[in-house]
């Protein structure tokens, strides 16, 4: 009998199971929290607006955080963050440009207030990507992947 294995599938597989590992520890509620602290102290939209804009930027904080934890085998081999960083710079870029366009879009911001959002969106981003690389290079550490 023979046997057809099909390495997309195994490979797409093996993605998820480590996804999964890698958002049990993630806090979802302190995610929330630096949404808040990142976005909304400092301009206050609409509930509608404020719902969708908290949803959208945990959805691209997870995002981000499970391109750092996929990115954090290459910390376990030794090379630093701001390197391995820069392999993912184009998947960074659109996050934080998808981010800050979605503000711009819901409040319609001046030039002024674009750069702020793009800024805070780099800062959230970056943020998330890094904690997720050093999870993901903890996990490769202790061999749970």
């Amino acid at each position: 009998m023979d046997v057809i294995v099909d390495l997309g599938e195994r490979r797409r597989k093996k993605q998820w199971k480590f996804e999964r590992s890698m958002l049990r520890s993630l806090s979802i509620e302190n995610m929330r929290k630096d949404v808040h602290n990142h976005f909304f102290t400092y301009h206050v939209g609409n509930s509608v607006s404020m719902l969708y804009l908290v949803d959208y930027c945990l959805d691209i904080g997870i995002d981000a955080y499970l391109l750092g934890s996929e990115f954090g085998r290459f910390g376990y081999y030794g090379e630093p963050a701001e390197k391995v960083q820069n392999r993912c710079r184009s998947e960074l870029d659109s996050y934080i440009e998808q981010t800050a366009n979605q503000f711009n879009a819901w409040f319609h911001l001046n030039e002024e207030e674009k750069q702020f959002f793009h800024e805070k969106s780099a800062e959230f981003i970056s943020k998330w990507w890094t904690n997720g690389f050093k999870e993901g290079e903890k996990k490769y550490r202790l061999r749970l992947h």
